[in-house]
């Protein structure tokens, strides 16, 4: 019986000296208190998102495409912006307009050498409606729009704004291991 008493006493103080070493160690970083050290620091800027129509407001008497420059004045990358483009009620008529944005400035209504990239649907007179477009200006860039109208037989008036929504219109920053 003495023999079995040791061993058992032995084995209490073996488990109580490695329970001790398991809660008195340190933990690894990230093990469990997600804890970890930075190698390097990093500062966190701020930036703003805005951009500017150079023609906000357009006049049509026929059916002739009007053209505007959107210019990104802010100093966040953009990944779309929006266009809300009201139409007034002609005095006759129920014209349509669609809005095209193109990378490059028209030449001859056509986008090198394409249609361009459309933002919505057709749009009716009498309606404010905000239309979507992923062709984005670059940081102190520029895209062109160009509305083309359809049916307009008398004065309608297109009246167009930019907005751009955070964070779903903003580009996220890449980070690179450096």
């Amino acid at each position: 019986m003495g023999r079995l008493h040791q061993r058992a006493s032995r084995t209490v103080a073996t488990a109580t000296v490695l329970l001790c070493l398991a809660v008195c160690l340190p933990t690894p970083a990230g093990a469990l208190n997600n804890r970890g050290t930075a190698a390097k620091s990093e500062a966190v800027a701020s930036g703003s998102w805005t951009a500017t129509a150079a023609t906000t407001s357009m006049t049509f008497t026929g059916n002739t495409d009007q053209t505007s420059t959107i210019t990104n004045t802010g100093t966040v990358a953009l990944s779309a912006i929006s266009y809300k483009v009201t139409i007034s009620t002609p005095s006759s008529g129920s014209p349509t307009f669609k809005v095209y944005a193109c990378a490059v400035a028209w030449a001859t209504n056509l986008c090198s050498g394409g249609a361009g990239t459309q933002a919505g649907g057709s749009l009716a007179k009498g309606s404010t409606t905000t239309v979507s477009s992923t062709v984005v200006p670059p940081i102190g860039g520029k895209v062109y729009l160009q509305v083309e109208p359809a049916g307009v037989t008398s004065s309608t008036t297109v009246t167009l704004g930019t907005s751009i929504t955070s964070p779903t219109q903003l580009r996220a920053a890449v980070k690179t291991n450096q």
